[in-house]
């Protein structure tokens, strides 16, 4: 089934009287209830969520909804769950059907899983660059060397290797051996993907200083790369949930020369395309698109004056970035996500975390992803970015605005300092 199926037996349930819950409260369950509403004239419950900090609250966007945990909703012996997630969702739907007894057919999307000590990355989610594989950012982390100029032969070379991850028939890195996520975890036993990243470091019309795609210009960089071939190369092989998110972060995506055969195959498949932008250029087919099918953009301000903006980003753009915003949060599918990535001496005061917070309330954002630095832990030590770390989460917390890591992307020691911001 699609995700617009699930959502139509979804509506079908509610319409009868019945209880329908998504799990968790995130930026895709949002935009699957606004999908709901508007598509099939239903509302969903509410959403369940593991989060204690968002349970009992409402989302901004949508604040005729609450947040239950698990417990509360399954308190209804006729309640029901929609799990939408790229990272989370065999845990969810592990730790109703296994470890909490719930009868399958009350998961409307459910699929059999298994509990494996495995990493949950190997599990979830895989990364593509111009020459490697990998599903994890951490330092030093492990890789595996493909050729990206054929996709089917690529997408062989993944399902080979994370299957032989999984299962132990390929070595498993050093560098894995002792991860945060070598857990045991929750996967399907199809072994299919919830997410497809799309890595490649193409040109941007930014210069931030720490990011990946501060280099000269290379604006012909991805034109001898594949995107939906990739995606056409997953399905062929059975490798695509029926639920599933594609990250788009290649510089400033919104530039990419081959992106709207991607944004096309993401819509006609019914798949979460998420991408990371400055905002800076209004990229119409992805407003156009967003007012059809869901959509998620993630932009880095890291600043809450157009003068650090500027320091940071290279470019004198914060009057065209925000009015750009205000368009694309407009569109019906498309959330949005901040970010505030702290750098020492330019952004970590009160002047720019407090009209930062102003400017998420205004956009009524649900989630904003606060991090100390781009894949490198030495922005850590400073003690005042800390604390502003503390009063930007304090203070969302007070507009109704959640925080959440990204688990994908950031060291173990950064997850210790994102739990530590929320004890008293």
């Amino acid at each position: 089934m699609t995700l617009n199926e699930y959502l139509s037996a979804a509506a079908a349930r509610l319409r009868n009287g019945g209880r329908v819950y998504l799990c968790p409260a995130s930026l895709e369950t949002v935009l699957a209830a606004r999908m709901l509403k508007n598509e099939y004239g239903a509302s969903p419950s509410g959403f369940c969520d593991n989060d204690p900090r968002k349970q009992g609250k409402h989302l901004n966007s949508l604040p005729e909804l609450e947040i239950l945990s698990f417990d509360q909703a399954l308190a209804d012996p006729a309640a029901e769950f929609l799990v939408i997630s790229p990272f989370h969702s065999a845990d969810i739907i592990g730790n109703l059907v296994l470890e909490r007894g719930v009868a399958p057919e009350r998961v409307l999307n459910h699929h059999p899983v298994e509990r494996r000590k495995t990493c949950a990355r190997f599990a979830q989610n895989w990364m593509i660059t111009d020459s490697s594989y990998y599903c994890c950012c951490m330092a030093d982390m492990p890789t595996f060397p493909h050729d990206p100029s054929d996709p089917e032969k690529g997408v062989e070379t993944l399902d080979h290797v994370r299957n032989g991850l999984i299962d132990g028939t390929v070595p498993l890195p050093e560098k894995c051996l002792d991860c945060f996520h070598n857990r045991e975890s929750f996967l399907y036993t199809s072994r299919k993907l919830n997410s497809f990243n799309f890595s490649f470091v193409g040109w941007c019309n930014y210069k931030c200083e720490y990011c990946s795609a501060n280099q000269p210009d290379r604006k012909h960089y991805n034109e001898k790369f594949h995107l939906e071939e990739y995606l056409t190369a997953l399905e062929r092989r059975d490798m695509v949930n029926d639920v599933f998110s594609v990250l788009f972060a290649t510089g400033e995506p919104t530039l990419n020369e081959k992106r709207l055969p991607l944004y096309r195959h993401c819509e006609e498949k019914g798949y979460f395309l998420d991408v990371f932008s400055n905002c800076s250029v209004l990229d119409r087919d992805l407003l156009g698109m967003a007012r059809r099918s869901p959509v998620i953009i993630r932009k880095s301000f890291d600043a809450g004056t157009p003068e650090t903006y500027a320091r940071i980003k290279g470019v004198n753009r914060w009057e065209k970035m925000l009015e750009n915003v205000r368009q694309y949060v407009q569109a019906p599918y498309l959330a949005f996500n901040p970010k505030y990535l702290f750098l020492p001496g330019v952004n970590d005061n009160e002047t720019d975390v407090e009209n930062f917070v102003r400017l998420c309330a205004e956009l009524k954002v649900d989630f904003v992803t606060p991090v100390f630095s781009f894949l490198d832990d030495s922005y850590e030590s400073s003690e005042q970015a800390r604390r502003m770390f503390k009063l930007l989460v304090d203070r969302l917390a007070e507009e109704g605005i959640f925080t959440a890591n990204v688990d994908t992307l950031y060291s173990g020691s950064y997850h210790q300092l994102y739990q530590a911001s929320f004890q008293p």
